[in-house]
C-alpha cells in the first residue's frame, strides 16, 4: 500500500472512530464538541525526516543546536572545562555594593563570572548625578558612570577569577560599545590579552525600540554603533560573543508567540546584514551571535514546538539568505530553551512557582536543551532572588539531570504527529509575520515607521 492509500485509509478510519467511538463517549458527559485532540499521519502527510528534523547539531537543527547534550555526565568520566562561565544576573547599588556582593558569593562557592545588571540611568546613558534620574540610581542594577566604577566592580575578580579565566556578561544595549571599551581597558591595565577575554554584551538595541525602551540614539545611528562592535569584536576579541539577542521582552511586551519569533528573526537579519555590509564574511562572525532567550509559558507542547521551529527558521535564514556554510553559523546558541516563563509566576503561594519552573525544565529537555528550572520561585516578589530560591531551582535541575534519565536522549518527541505538525504550524505563522516586516523594509524601517 502506497503512502497516499495509507493516508486515505487512516482518514476513513478516523471518521468512523469519531462517529462511533469518540462522540458517543463525549456525549455521556454532555460534550457535543470534540473535547481533545488526537493527531495522526494526516497532520504531517509530507513529513521528511532529513529535511524537516535531521540529526542534532546538523542542518536544519530542528532537533537540537548541538550533537551532544550539554548536561555534564560526570559519572561517565566526562571532565568539566576550565572556564568559569557568567553566573546569575546580578548587580545593584554602587560599584562597591556590587563588588562586595560578588566577593560574598565567591565565599559561598558561587564562583562564576559576573552577569552584570545595570541600572536604568546607565542603560539610558545618564550620569548618576543627573537630576532627571534621581531615585533610579542603583535601583534595578549597578550604577556605572566611569572606568573607575568598572575597576571597582572587578576588584572581586582576581587570581583564579581574573578576566582571562572567567566569562563576563553585560546586560547593556544602547551604550554597549562604551562598556565593552571599559572592559577592555580593565583588561589592558591588568596585562590580560584581548584574545583571552570571554563573555557576552547583550548589544540588542532593536529589541529596546520594540519593547523595553532603553535606547539613546535613533535606529540608524544605533545600528551604526552595532556595526562598529561587530567589526571590532570580530577582528580583535575572537573569544567574545558579539551580542545576546532574543525575544523574551517582546513577548512579555504583548507579542504573540509567533510574532515574538518573527520579530526576533527580523532583528537577527538586520544585525547579520550590518556585518555583511561592513565587508565581513558571515561565517566569520555569525557563530558568535548568541541568543539571550525567548519568552516562555506554561503551554508545554507549544513551547517545545516553538524552539524546534526557531532553530529551523534561524538555520534556513543563515543558509539560504546569507549563504552561511558553517553549522556553527546556523545554530541558535542559548543557555536555555523552553521554560515556564516569567509571566506565569504568581505572588500568591509563591512556592508553587517552583512547580511551574520544574515543568518548564522538563519542556526544556524535550525541546533540545538543558533542564533549566527558571525562574526561581520568588521571581514575582521583587528584584533579585533569595539564596534559598536559587538553591531549590538548582536542586530541581540536578534531580532532572541525574535521577530521571531525561537527558539521555535528544529531541525524543521528533516524529510525533502532534509535535511535528505544531512545529510546522508555528514556523509557518512566524514566516508570515516576518514577511510583513520584510515588506516594510525590515526591522529598522518598521521601527522608524512606528
Amino acid at each position: 500500500m502506497g503512502n497516499k492509500d495509507r493516508l486515505t485509509a487512516i482518514k476513513e478510519k478516523r471518521k468512523e472512530w469519531e462517529e462511533k467511538v469518540l462522540m458517543p463517549s463525549a456525549r455521556r458527559f454532555g460534550i457535543e464538541k470534540r473535547p481533545t485532540e488526537f493527531h495522526t499521519p494526516l497532520d504531517i502527510p509530507d513529513f521528511d525526516f532529513l529535511r524537516d528534523v535531521g540529526f542534532p547539531g546538523q542542518y536544519p537543527l530542528t532537533a537540537a543546536s548541538y550533537p551532544v547534550n550539554l548536561v555534564p555526565r560526570l559519572e561517565k568520566g566526562a571532565k568539566p572545562g576550565g572556564l568559569r562561565r557568567a553566573g546569575t544576573y546580578s548587580g545593584y547599588g554602587t560599584p562597591e555594593d556590587t563588588r562586595d556582593y560578588y566577593r560574598l558569593m565567591a565565599k559561598l562557592m558561587y564562583t562564576g563570572g559576573p552577569n552584570l545588571a545595570l541600572d536604568l540611568p546607565t542603560q539610558c546613558g545618564y550620569d548618576s548625578d543627573n537630576e532627571i534620574v534621581e531615585g533610579e540610581i542603583g535601583k534595578v542594577g549597578v550604577a556605572v558612570d566611569t572606568l573607575r566604577d568598572f575597576e571597582v566592580i572587578f576588584e572581586a575578580f582576581t587570581g583564579n577569577l581574573d578576566l582571562d579565566k572567567i566569562a563576563t556578561n553585560m546586560t547593556i544595549n544602547a551604550p554597549a560599545n562604551i562598556l565593552i571599551a571599559m572592559y577592555i581597558a580593565v583588561a589592558e591595565k591588568r596585562g590580560v590579552s584581548l584574545t583571552k577575554l570571554k563573555g557576552t554584551p547583550q548589544n540588542d538595541i532593536l529589541k529596546e525600540f520594540i519593547s523595553r525602551g532603553t535606547y539613546i540614539f535613533p535606529p540608524k545611528p544605533s545600528m551604526r554603533m552595532f556595526r562598529d562592535s561587530v567589526v571590532f569584536l570580530t577582528e580583535n576579541l575572537p573569544a567574545m560573543n558579539i551580542n545576546g539577542f532574543g525575544g523574551a521582552h517582546i513577548r512579555e511586551g504583548g507579542a504573540t508567540r509567533e510574532q515574538e519569533l518573527a520579530f526576533t528573526m527580523a532583528n537577527g537579519i538586520a544585525y547579520l546584514q550590518e556585518g555583511v555590509n561592513a565587508g565581513l564574511d558571515v561565517d566569520a562572525f555569525a557563530p558568535r551571535f548568541s541568543f539571550v532567550g525567548f519568552g516562555g509559558s506554561m503551554e508545554f507542547f507549544k513551547e517545545i514546538a516553538f524552539h524546534r521551529a526557531s532553530r529551523r527558521m534561524w538555520a534556513k535564514i543563515l543558509k539560504e539568505r546569507f549563504g552561511a556554510k558553517k553549522s556553527e553559523s546556523m545554530r541558535i546558541r542559548s543557555q536555555y530553551t523552553a521554560y515556564s516563563g516569567i509571566g506565569a509566576t504568581t505572588k500568591q503561594r509563591a512556592l508553587n512557582n517552583l512547580t511551574r519552573s520544574v515543568i518548564g525544565a522538563v519542556a526544556g529537555v524535550l525541546s533540545g536543551g538543558p533542564p533549566v528550572a527558571f525562574p526561581p520561585y520568588d521571581e514575582p516578589l521583587g528584584l533579585g532572588w533569595s539564596l534559598e530560591a536559587r538553591q531549590l531551582a538548582e536542586d530541581a535541575m540536578r534531580i532532572l539531570m541525574y535521577e530521571t534519565g531525561l537527558c539521555d536522549v535528544i529531541d525524543p518527541l521528533a516524529g510525533s504527529y502532534y509535535i511535528e505538525s505544531l512545529t510546522n504550524e508555528i514556523e509557518e505563522a512566524a514566516w508570515g509575520e516576518l514577511e510583513k516586516v520584510e515588506e516594510i523594509g525590515g526591522s529598522v524601517a518598521a521601527i522608524e515607521n512606528g
